[in-house]
C-alpha cells in the first residue's frame, strides 16, 4: 500500500532505493506490478515538511512507472485507471459482480492499449487475456479453460467489441459481439459459455 501510506513526494526515492539494493544482490526482475497505483485515487499530503497535491501524486506515480519501464521492463498496476494507460503494459481487471452490474466500457475503449488479464466467464465474455488466480488450482480443466480463452483472445483480442447486450431481465445472461462476427454468450446462473464460432 505504498500509494496510501507514503507521501507521494517520497515514493519514487524509496522505489529506486529498494530496487538498487536488489540489483546489488544480483536480483533483477523483468517487470514490476505497482499494486494500487492505478486504482486508488491520487492522494494529498498536508504535512508542511513534504506537501503534495493530487496532481503531485499522479506525477509521482507516473515517475515510478517510467523508472520501472526504463530499468526493468514490464509495468503493471491494479485495475489501471484511464490516466495510467500511457505508462503501463498490463493492469488487473476489476469486473466484479458486487452491487453494481458491470458493463465492458473499459474493454471497449482500451482493449488494444493495455493487456488486462481476467479469468473465467467474464474473461471470455470480454475477450480478455485468460488467467489463473494465484490461489487457483492448475489441473487439466483449468488449463483447458486457459487454452480456450487464449485461442479466443488470439482471434478477437485486437478487434473492436461491436455490441454488448443483456439477454434477461435479471442481467445474468449476456452476449458480446466482435468485429469479425464472433459472439460470446454467458449465462452466469447456468454456468455456461457459448462461443460462435467455437474455439478449443
Amino acid at each position: 500500500m505504498l500509494a496510501r501510506y507514503l507521501s507521494p513526494r517520497l515514493q519514487f526515492g524509496h522505489l529506486v532505493k529498494n530496487y538498487r539494493v536488489m540489483f546489488e544482490h544480483g536480483i533483477k526482475p523483468q517487470g514490476v506490478y505497482l499494486d494500487v497505483f492505478g486504482y486508488i485515487p491520487p492522494d494529498e499530503d498536508f504535512n508542511p515538511e513534504h506537501p503534495a497535491t493530487r496532481a503531485d501524486s499522479m506525477k509521482a506515480r507516473a515517475q515510478c512507472f517510467r523508472w520501472v519501464r526504463n530499468n526493468l521492463g514490464l509495468v503493471g498496476t491494479e485495475a489501471a485507471a484511464d490516466w495510467v494507460i500511457p505508462y503501463v503494459d498490463f493492469g488487473s481487471a476489476n469486473p466484479g459482480r458486487g452491487r453494481a452490474i458491470p458493463v465492458p466500457l473499459y474493454q471497449l475503449v482500451y482493449h488494444d492499449a493495455i493487456v488486462t488479464p481476467v479469468g473465467g466467464s467474464v474473461g471470455l465474455l470480454y475477450g480478455g487475456v485468460p488467467s489463473i488466480g494465484a490461489g487457483g488450482q492448475v489441473n487439466d480443466e483449468a488449463l483447458a479453460a486457459v487454452r480456450r480463452g487464449a485461442n479466443l483472445h488470439t482471434r478477437i483480442g485486437l478487434l473492436e467489441m461491436t455490441n454488448h447486450e443483456f439477454l434477461d431481465k435479471n442481467f445474468r445472461k449476456e452476449r458480446t459481439t466482435f468485429a469479425d462476427g464472433t459472439t460470446v454468450t454467458v449465462d452466469f446462473d447456468a454456468g455456461t459459455v457459448e462461443i460462435k464460432p467455437d474455439v478449443r
